[in-house]
Formats: C-alpha cells, sequence, structure tokens
C-alpha cells in the first residue's frame, strides 16, 4: 500500500472540507436566486399583463384602434428590456394589432382560445417565455367571474436578460469559493513549511544512527512535540553510541570464548569421527553377519522347498498332498521371517526395495489366510476373508510385501484376540483404466488399544515391560507402515478398549491385463444347485458372496431349523456344503448331519475349523466326499465342487509327458542337496546336464565341452563362483555361454555387484521353478527350447516361436492370449474409426495404447511396432492427419491378420 506524506496529508485535511463547504454554500445560493430570479420574471408579467387587459377590453369594446396602438406602444416602451411584443388577438382569434411586428408569428396563436383561463397562462420556452393574459372588464376583475370572450393579450418575454442575470451569480459565487480557498491553503502551506525543515533535519538524523555515524544537532521548531522529539532522538544517538561500544567489548570477550569452544568442538569432532568409523564398522559386521545368517539359513531351506515342490508332482493321497503343503507353507513362512530379519535391517538403513510384479490377489489373500488358519483353530475363532466381487484380480504390485503386511496386521489380531472372530476385507477403489487404490482391513473383536497404548504404535522396539503390537512396541508394524508408504498407501487403526480394533492400510496397484493365475473350473459348476448350511455369521457372508460370484444357485441355511425346512421340501441337490465348527465331543453331531444332508444331494463337502488330519479322516469316513479348513482356499474350494464333474479325457494329458529341450546345461553347487534339487528341476526341460562341486571342477569342464547355459554358485571351496565365471569368459568353449548366479546370499545390490563381474543373471535361493523356466527361455535358443516341433499354422504375421517365448513356453497360454488379440480386432478397429471420425485424439491415443499393451505379450512383432510406433507419436502431440499412412497400416495388419486367423485349423 502506498503511503501518503504529511504535505499530502495536511493539504488534503484543509482544503478537503473547505471546497466541501465553498460548494455546497454555492451550490445552495445558486439554486435560491436562480429561482428567485424566474419567480421574479413571471410576477412582473403578470403585473404588465393584468392592468393592460383591463385597459385593452373597454377600448377594443368601444373600437377606438387608435388607443389601442397608443396602449400598447407605451405599455412595451415601458417595459422595453422585459418584453420583445405585444400582440393583441380578438373574439375570432385573430391578431388586431402588435407593438413589433417583426417579432409576431401567427403560430403563437391559441388553438382554442375559450380555455384560457382568467388568471392567464404562462409559456416557458428555450428563448422566450410567452404570457396569454385574456380581456377583462372591470366588474370581472373585481369579481373574479370567467373571461370574457372579446380576446386575449400574448406577451412575449426574451430570456437573455434572465441569463445574464444568472451567468453573472455564477460569476460571483465562484470568485467567492476561490476567495475562501485561498484563504485556507495559504495558512496551511506556511505550516507545512515551518514543519518540513525539522522533520527533514530528523530523518537525516535517523539516517546517521542507521549508518553508525554520531547525529548532528538538528533544525528547531516552532512545534513543542518536535522539540520534544528532536531532544529524544539526540539522546537516541548518545545511547546507541554508549551500547555500541559495550557490544564492542562483548564481542571481544564472545571471541575469545568462541575460539577457546572451537578449540574444545575440534577434540570433540575427532572422537566423533573416531565413533562415527567404530559405528560404521560395527554396522558392516552386522551387515555381513546378516548376510552370512541368511546364506546358511536359505541353503538348507532350498532343499526343503524344492523336494517339497517335486514330491507334489507326484501321486499322493488328499492327505499327503495336505501334509506337503503345509510343510512347504510353513518352510516359505520360516523363509520370510529371514526377510524380516533383512528388512529390519535395511529399514535401519534406509535401502527398503519394493519390487513390484504382476501377481493374482485372490490367490495371495487365500494363501495368506491359510497360514493363519492354524493359528485362529487354536483360539477357536472365526477366520474370515472377504473380497470384494469387483476387485480386480490380476494386479501389479509387490506380493512378498503386500502379504508380509497382511500376515502381520491379522498374526496380531489373532495374538490378541480371545474369543470371537477375525474378519479381513479387501476392496478397491479405482483411479483410472490402469491404476487403482486396495483397500485392506482386518477387524476383530479383542481386547482393543487404549488411549495411551494407541500414542505408541508403529513406534518400533520400547523399553516397556508388556510387549505387543497394541503398545507400539513390536518389530512388525514398524515394518509394515515403512512398506505401506513404499508402496504408495496409508496404514491406520480404529480402536476402542474392549471392543476391538480395526487395522487397515492401502496400496496402490496397476491392474495387469492379462491372467496371472489358473483358470477355475467355474464352467463345471455354474448353475449347479447347492445346500450351504454355516451357523457363523461372517463365514456365511464370505462364503455366499464366492458362491454367487461362481453363478451357482445356493439354498443358504443359518439354523438347523432352516435346514430341516430346506430339506422338508424333498428338493435335490447337486452338491452339500456343511460349514461347522468341530471338537472331538462332536463328532457324532456332524456324522449325523452328514447323512441327514448326504440323502438329497449327490456330492457332500465339510468346511471345518480343524487342521487335525485324524479328524478330517474321521468325518471323510462318516460318508463326507470332501472336507476344507475353513475358511477354504477359494482354488480348492472351486476343485473340489468340480471334482465329480471332471471329465477323464481332461486328464489324459500325463499320459504322453512332453519331450525336453535339447540344451545342455552345467550345474555347480559344493552342497549335495542343493545340486541334487536344481538338477532334477532342470531334468524336466532339458535333456543333457553336468554337474561340478567347486568352481575348478567347473572351469576344467568348460574348457572341454560347450554349454547351452550354466548356473553356478558364489561361495565355493577351491574356486568360488566368481573366480569360475571369470576365468570361463576368458579362455574357455563357453565365453558367451549365459552364466547364471544361483546363491542364498540375497542382500541389496548383489544382482548388480554380480552382473558387473561377468554373470548374465541371478537367482536367490531357495529356487523358484517358475523363474527357473524362464531363466531357460530367457537365455537359450529358441529353436532348442521348442523341442518338440509344434506343427503351428502358417502365418505371416505370428512368430511362433517369439509367442511361445513371451508365454514363458506354456502353449495353452500362449493360445490364449493370441486368441484374445484376434477376438478382440473387430472391435479395436470399430474404436479407432470412431475415434478418427469424432477428431477424440484422446481416445485414439487410449485405444493405441490398448493395442500395444496386447502385443507385447504375443509373437506379432510387426504389429507391436507398428503400434508402438503410433503411439510414441501422438503421444509427442503428431496429430492423426499427419499419422494417416501409419494408420492405414495398422488398419490393414489388423484385417489381415483377422483374416488369416479365420484359416487356421483348431490349434
Amino acid at each position: 500500500m502506498t503511503k501518503i506524506g504529511l504535505r499530502s496529508w495536511l493539504l488534503l485535511c484543509s482544503l478537503l472540507p473547505a471546497l466541501l463547504v465553498s460548494v455546497f454554500c454555492a451550490g445552495y445560493f445558486s439554486y435560491v436566486r436562480y429561482q428567485e430570479l424566474a419567480l421574479s420574471l413571471t410576477e412582473r408579467a403578470q403585473h404588465i399583463a393584468l392592468p393592460l387587459a383591463i385597459s385593452a377590453d373597454d377600448l377594443l369594446s368601444r373600437q377606438n384602434y387608435a388607443a389601442l396602438q397608443q396602449l400598447l406602444d407605451s405599455a412595451h416602451r415601458l417595459n422595453s428590456p422585459l418584453l420583445s411584443n405585444i400582440t393583441l388577438f380578438n373574439a375570432q382569434n385573430e391578431a388586431v394589432l402588435s407593438s413589433n411586428p417583426q417579432q409576431f408569428s401567427v403560430a403563437l396563436s391559441l388553438q382554442d382560445p375559450t380555455t384560457l383561463p382568467a388568471t392567464g397562462l404562462m409559456i416557458a420556452g428555450s428563448d422566450t417565455a410567452l404570457v396569454y393574459q385574456p380581456l377583462l372588464s372591470s366588474q370581472v376583475a373585481v369579481s373574479g367571474n370567467t373571461a370574457s370572450s372579446n380576446g386575449y393579450l400574448l406577451l412575449q418575454l426574451p430570456k437573455a436578460q434572465l441569463r445574464l442575470q444568472q451567468q453573472t451569480l455564477l460569476l460571483h459565487i465562484a470568485l467567492l469559493v476561490l476567495a475562501c480557498l485561498l484563504a485556507v491553503i495559504l495558512p496551511t502551506l506556511y505550516l507545512l513549511r515551518r514543519l518540513h525543515r525539522p522533520l527533514a533535519g530528523m530523518q537525516y538524523q535517523l539516517a546517521q544512527l542507521l549508518s553508525g555515524q554520531t547525529p548532528t544537532a538538528g533544525v528547531p521548531g516552532i512545534v513543542r512535540e518536535l522539540a520534544a522529539l528532536q531532544q529524544d532522538l539526540n539522546r537516541l544517538g548518545e545511547h546507541l553510541a554508549h551500547h555500541e561500544q559495550e557490544v564492542q567489548q562483548q564481542i571481544e570477550q564472545v571471541t575469545s570464548d568462541l575460539q577457546q569452544s572451537m578449540e574444545q568442538l575440534e577434540v570433540h569432532n575427532i572422537q566423533l569421527d573416531f565413533a562415527r568409523r567404530k559405528a560404521l564398522e560395527e554396522n558392516r559386521q552386522k551387515s555381513e553377519f546378516l548376510a552370512k545368517m541368511s546364506h546358511e539359513l536359505r541353503t538348507p531351506l532350498n532343499g526343503v522347498i524344492g523336494f517339497t515342490r517335486q514330491l507334489l508332482k507326484t501321486r499322493l493321497s488328499s492327505s499327503q498332498h495336505d501334509y506337503l503343503t503345509t510343510i512347504q507353507k510353513s518352510a516359505n513362512s520360516l523363509l520370510h521371517l529371514v526377510n524380516d530379519v533383512l528388512d529390519f535391517s535395511r529399514l535401519e538403513e534406509g535401502r527398503l526395495s519394493i519390487n513390484p510384479e504382476p501377481f493374482s490377489l485372490r490367490d495371495l489373500l487365500n494363501d495368506a489366510t491359510e497360514l493363519l488358519a492354524a493359528n485362529a483353530f487354536d483360539k477357536h475363532l472365526e477366520l474370515v476373508l472377504l473380497v470384494d466381487p469387483g476387485c480386480p484380480d490380476d494386479l501389479i504390485a509387490d506380493p512378498a510385501r503386500f502379504a508380509q503386511v497382511l500376515m502381520n496386521i491379522a498374526g496380531n489380531a489373532i495374538k490378541f484376540t480371545d474369543h470371537g472372530s477375525i474378519v479381513i476385507r479387501v476392496s478397491a477403489s479405482l483411479l483410472n483404466e490402469d491404476q487403482l487404490i486396495l483397500h485392506c482391513s482386518v477387524q476383530d473383536t479383542g481386547r482393543g488399544i487404549n488411549e495411551e497404548q494407541q500414542l505408541m504404535l508403529f513406534q518400533g522396539f520400547s523399553t516397556n515391560e508388556q510387549r505387543s503390537h497394541q503398545s507400539g512396541s513390536g518389530l512388525g508394524l514398524m515394518i509394515s507402515q515403512r512398506l505401506v508408504q513404499a508402496m504408495g498407501g496409508n496404514i491406520g487403526f480404529e480402536s476402542k478398549p474392549a471392543e476391538g480394533s480395526t487395522f487397515w492400510f492401502t496400496i496402490k496397484c496397476q491392474r495387469h491385463q492379462l491372467s496371472v493365475a489358473d483358470s477355475l473350473p467355474l464352467e463345471l459348476i455354474e448353475n449347479k444347485q447347492i445346500l450351504y448350511f454355516e451357523p457363523q455369521q461372517h463365514s456365511r457372508e464370505a462364503t455366499l458372496s464366492l458362491l454367487h460370484s461362481w453363478g451357482m444357485q445356493v439354498t443358504a441355511c443359518a439354523t438347523k431349523g432352516q435346514l430341516q425346512q430346506a430339506l422338508a421340501h424333498q428338493q435335490h441337490y447337486d452338491i452339500g456344503l456343511i460349514g461347522r465348527t468341530i471338537a472331538i465331543n462332536q463328532v457324532n453331531q456332524v456324522t449325523a448331519l452328514i447323512r441327514q444332508v448326504k440323502q438329497h444331494c449327490n456330492y457332500t463337502c465339510l468346511l471345518v475349523n480343524t487342521l487335525s488330519p485324524h479328524l478330517r479322516e474321521t468325518l471323510l469316513g462318516s460318508g463326507a466326499d470332501a472336507c476344507l479348513s475353513k475358511p477354504p482356499h477359494w482354488r480348492k474350494l472351486a476343485t473340489i465342487l468340480a471334482q465329480p464333474y471332471v471329465q477323464q479325457q481332461q486328464i489324459a494329458e500325463q499320459s504322453s509327458p512332453p519331450k525336453n529341450a535339447s540344451l545342455k546345461v552345467l550345474t555347480v553347487d559344493d552342497n549335495d542337496a542343493n545340486l541334487k534339487l536344481i538338477n532334477t528341476l532342470l531334468a524336466e526341460y532339458v535333456e543333457h546336464i553336468d554337474s561340478a562341486r567347486d568352481g575348478a571342477e567347473a572351469w576344467h569342464k568348460a574348457t572341454q565341452h560347450a554349454y547351452d547355459i550354466i548356473f553356478m554358485d558364489i561361495n565355493m571351496p577351491v574356486m568360488d563362483g566368481v573366480t569360475a565365471c571369470q576365468r570361463i569368459r576368458q579362455s574357455s568353449l563357453n565365453e558367451h555361454t549365459p552364466i547364471v548366479a544361483v546363491t542364498a546370499h540375497a542382500v541389496d545390490g548383489e544382482r548388480a555387484r554380480l552382473l558387473t563381474l561377468g554373470f548374465n543373471e541371478f537367482l536367490s535361493k531357495p529356487l523358484d521353478e517358475k523363474m527357473l523356466h524362464c531363466s531357460l527361455q530367457e537365455f537359450c535358443p529358441a529353436g532348442k527350447l521348442q523341442g518338440l516341433s509344434n506343427n503351428w499354422p502358417a502365418s505371416k504375421l505370428v512368430d511362433w516361436p517369439l509367442a511361445m517365448e513371451r508365454a514363458g513356453g506354456k502353449c495353452n497360454l500362449m493360445t490364449e492370449m493370441l486368441q484374445m488379440l484376434v477376438a478382440g480386432i473387430t472391435s479395436t478397429r470399430a474404436a479407432i474409426q470412431q475415434a478418427l471420425v469424432t477428431h477424440d485424439n484422446e481416445q485414439l491415443l487410449q485405444q493405441i495404447h490398448k493395442l500395444h499393451g496386447a502385443c507385447c505379450y504375443t509373437g506379432v512383432p510387426a504389429l507391436k511396432q507398428l503400434a508402438e510406433l503410433l503411439e510414441t507419436q501422438l503421444k509427442q502431440g503428431k496429430t492423426p492427419a499427419q499419422l494417416e499412412p501409419e494408420l492405414l497400416e495398422l488398419d490393414d495388419v489388423l484385417q489381415a491378420l483377422w483374416q488369416e486367423s479365420q484359416q487356421w485349423p483348431k490349434w
């Protein structure tokens, strides 16, 4: 805001009131004088017209026109400045006489003289005022009766003299206002002059004070307050000079103290440097210890998990399969525990990593719930998984970290809940076509968390004696919070003491266009009639939602009375599904329930809250066709329900095992169990496998044989894997052979370090069969991988080996992805044409992006390259008109691919 100076304020405060008062007074008096002049003109005109009308009436009645003319001329001369003409009209409205004929005009006569009042009529024009006065006899004038009809007089009064008087009045008023303003402004200017010099002197003194100089004496003023202010400024200058001396002395003292402090700080810095080096050394030793511990734990776990997977591929009974599955999941839990310890170390060092990858949401949730079920069963809790049917299943995120957070929160809920239920709810909110927010909550009926404990959550370790997730002293919640934040989400809770708690977290995910998990046999159970009995509310709601989403016709019963009513209708059901909480003393009740339901159902399945193999065998022996633990894994439940309807020819694929690829592989590991495991896994895919137990032996064999790929352990006696890799690269028959590092040393930066040392890829123990297969697909020639020659249809646009490679070597997956691409060609072409017609560039880019994404997973290189080019050009701002040739070529390629697919046989 602009500041106004003292001069302006004084002038404004003095001139403005004077100006307003002067203008008001001048306006008022001018108005009053104007009205007086106008009224004076009117009155004078009436005073002239009335006597003249009386005299003219008498003379006109006697027809004495000479006397009339003399009367009019005399009246005109006597009032010459005021009148310009006097005209006499007879009763016939004719002008008889006029004192100044040059000023008369016939247009000035009245239209109807009979309407003229006795008092006369005055009409004011712009330059002249007209006064019409009827002729009056002396008797009429005295009595005031109606005017005679002998005629009337017209008096013309020019306004020039009135205007001159008004303008003279305005001039006098303006001079008066100007005189008033001068009378006010002259004293004001004098006062300003007397004030300005002292104020300027004080400003100069202040400037000297600000610059550190001693102020000079100021100019004396006539205002007492300014003189006092001047004295205060002088005293202020003296005080500041004295203060400056004191500050200078203090600065010298502080400088001396600071020098001493700097010497002490330097000593402390040296001590801190030694402490920092010691802490770094201890941190290095801790990281080395964690890495060695991870390696030592992963090595036996590699054998346990690997051979468990191999054993699961053999023919097993249902109980044996469940036992092995439990062993595998328990080993994975131990592996996750090792990862948690490493995560805590990375968390302290600020290098926690997130690795997004495609995964099946429902498979992950059900796997995690199965691991939690045993602890829930031990405490007789109801464990329920509720997934929103509208939630997408194929997502891209870090599944291991997501499961880690969910397992930690749900595990805490089970641990601190003594009775009731644990409900896991999962839903999704779409941000756009490709991204969504996944919302997970775990609600328990446990002891709750008081306000004091709520403040300590997510704070890691504490010194409290009582340690629980509810007092904020656990490690898991702190790691979970960091993981959720790293995945673009948030975590929180709601809790009341003695009412339970609800922990929730969100993560940001991307949608995956292709299905990651194997398909369920839903077509076999669609529209099947199923009788479902479940007393527990949350379990019933979760399973009902699942069954309805599969298209089954469900009759649900919550109580035994409802079950009896359903059975009384004598309706026959395809499947009977019974959910019960069970103990040893309740076996007979459940057995009776099975026999009762089995009479009305072709197939009976149990859902029980136990993992005991003996109880489950007893229930199966009592008449049940299948038995699953609660909450049921959605994949196991779908498989069990579809089991009676599976055709035998669908299983006939196992009769003719596929032919292995003609690859020669070298495996190197000093641990016999790990070496046997990797050889067993590779034997399913390749024909020739050579093995070595240390780096020296591997280097010796590499000088004698050429291999398609080498899997090399890192920590080995005699010669480690890094040295062996470098020697193989320098002098052998395998200088360009892909070498994949296989190690249990799974710490951050290990992969990057090994890639710089000559390795092509890095696999972490325990080995994952899918990752091993993907390594073969990635680094081995496609021709050798297709050991079994497939009779693919002839195609100019589809590269069948590339399509198999993109599908990870799975023929069914390749066929499904290619069929999806071909099925969408018609709709894609129509959408692109519609976008071009409506000039919707955003919709056009979206359709091209979709097509490009579909081509990335199918072997159509020409179409993929063209879609990628168009997407890039559109994102750079090119218009469809500029890309018309490429768009026409894209339409031709899509049409050619569709026509070509119509000629393919069943494949």
